[in-house]
């Protein structure tokens, strides 16, 4: 007995009668009579009552019986074939600094997004510690965050570079089209700290001038900060467009620039299969918005060339 006779099985019962079944499985009659006949002998019971030629069907009392097994074993059947296509799926889960989320991968997003039936996508949003540490858990596949994981386990690459800007609603003096870095009021700034490197820099350039007294971690509260024209904020470029276009924000350039915003990918050098499979889709969506300058204003997204930490 094995899982194609009780298929047949159970179309015939189906169908009604074994022409009918016959065409529908697109086999001939006598096939299907010899599959049903070698059923019979298997379980050692006659299935079906037959009459009129092989053509009129009705089950036998051990055939009613059997029926309910057939189906019960079938079930069985679909319940394993589900489990073996679960196992290979493709999957991917990525993980994020907030800033990357929200305005660098979403175009990366859209484009996988073509392959949702054949990929299930996990996202997640953190910190860049809690990310390499998920990833260092085979929690999440990829982790992109503000520095590198030196790691014998893991590979390392730069992923995108952009510029640090200013943004205000209201009109800020420049010459030469840069700001004058000193007469920027600290007072009326919405500090973004968003990691270790910029923060750095920070207190060498702002000198003695008073420290900002709103200092925020998410780039979310940007919009409920920047209420009027006098609060300013150094931002990531990225981010600094998404509020030009949606709060009408004016973009500056500093006299003395902040280093740009680099981010990392970081992933293990031996994922799973399926793993596998998902950070080649990403990798292929990464260098086509690469090739075709997706977003070069905004950002700029690194090539595939990664180092392997040792």
């Amino acid at each position: 007995m094995n899982s194609v006779d009780i298929e047949i099985f159970l179309a015939v019962v189906n169908a009604g009668t074994l022409t009918e079944a016959a065409d529908a499985l697109f086999i001939s009659q006598s096939t299907l009579s010899y599959r049903i006949a070698k059923l019979e002998k298997d379980v050692g019971m006659d299935l079906i009552e037959r009459g009129r030629g092989f053509r009129t069907l009705n089950l036998t009392p051990d055939g009613q019986k059997f029926l309910n097994i057939a189906r019960h074993w079938m079930d069985l059947v679909h319940e394993t074939r589900a489990i073996k296509y679960k196992q290979q799926k493709i999957t991917l889960s990525i993980g994020a600094i907030d800033s990357a989320q929200s305005y660098i991968l979403p175009p990366i997003y859209s484009m996988i997004k073509y392959f949702k039936e054949t990929i299930d996508m996990h996202i997640i949003t953190g910190q860049s510690t809690d990310l390499y540490a998920a990833l260092n858990n085979r929690k999440i596949d990829i982790a992109i965050g503000h520095f590198e994981q030196p790691d014998p386990g893991m590979i390392n690459s730069k992923f995108s570079g952009e510029k640090m800007v200013v943004v205000c609603k209201g009109k800020l003096k420049t010459v030469n089209n840069r700001l004058i870095d000193a007469e920027l009021d600290t007072k009326e700034q919405v500090f973004f700290g968003f990691n270790v490197f910029f923060q750095s820099w920070y207190d060498r350039w702002i000198e003695n001038r008073p420290y900002p007294t709103i200092q925020i971690d998410t780039a979310n509260l940007l919009t409920t900060f920047l209420d009027d024209d006098k609060k300013w904020a150094i931002v990531p470029f990225s981010i600094a467009n998404h509020l030009r276009e949606s709060n009408q924000c004016h973009i500056y350039y500093l006299q003395n620039m902040p280093p740009n915003r680099i981010t990392y990918q970081i992933r293990k050098k031996d994922p799973t299969s399926s793993a596998a499979e998902g950070l080649q889709i990403f990798d292929a969506c990464v260098d086509f918005l690469r090739r075709e300058q997706v977003n070069r204003e905004i950002y700029e997204l690194f090539t595939n060339h990664t180092n392997q930490a040792t």
